[in-house]
């Protein structure tokens, strides 16, 4: 799902629903040049969220993609402003 609050200035959360069939699923996290930032793996099956700090992060727009072994699912934007 898109990231709530979004813009953020501290934190942002990222709710997802993983299929129970899955061997592996990732949350890839990348600027708006396209390198990747950060990739978190999943392990929990079915409904989860992920909390997202912004200390990290300079002001800007990112996207975010859910990938369930190696297929994009879905690609969503996020922006970071104070």
């Amino acid at each position: 799902d898109q990231n709530v609050p979004n813009p953020f200035a501290e934190s942002t959360v990222i709710n997802f629903n993983i299929p129970t069939d899955f061997t592996k699923a990732q949350i890839i996290f990348n600027a708006a040049d396209g390198k990747v930032i950060k990739v978190v793996d999943v392990t929990e099956k079915g409904e989860g969220h992920l909390n997202v700090f912004a200390n990290d992060l300079s002001n800007g727009m990112y996207s975010y993609s859910l990938i369930i072994d190696g297929k994009v699912v879905a690609t969503k934007k996020m922006v970071k402003q104070n």
